[in-house]
């Protein structure tokens, strides 16, 4: 196992972005459920729910770009 450091504003940095996405998930998750509900899948439901809990856990992806944020999704659906 690697050992890295990073400053202290970084460290907080990455906590606060995780945070925000934390947020976004949900805001996402209750947006999708009630304006949807027909025509989302279960599966799809599960699916944010299960980043949602990684996310609440300190777990998380890394996504480099736009593209691969919207690949992403699009796998999710």
């Amino acid at each position: 196992m690697n050992t890295i450091t990073i400053p202290k504003n970084k460290y907080l940095q990455i906590l606060e972005t995780q945070e925000k996405l934390r947020g976004d998930v949900n805001r996402l998750q209750i947006i999708v459920s009630s304006l949807a509900q027909d025509e989302v899948s279960p599966e799809y439901l599960a699916s944010l729910s299960k980043i949602e809990r990684g996310l609440s856990a300190g777990k998380g992806i890394a996504l480099k770009n736009k593209t691969e944020i919207k690949k992403f999704f699009k796998v999710l659906s």
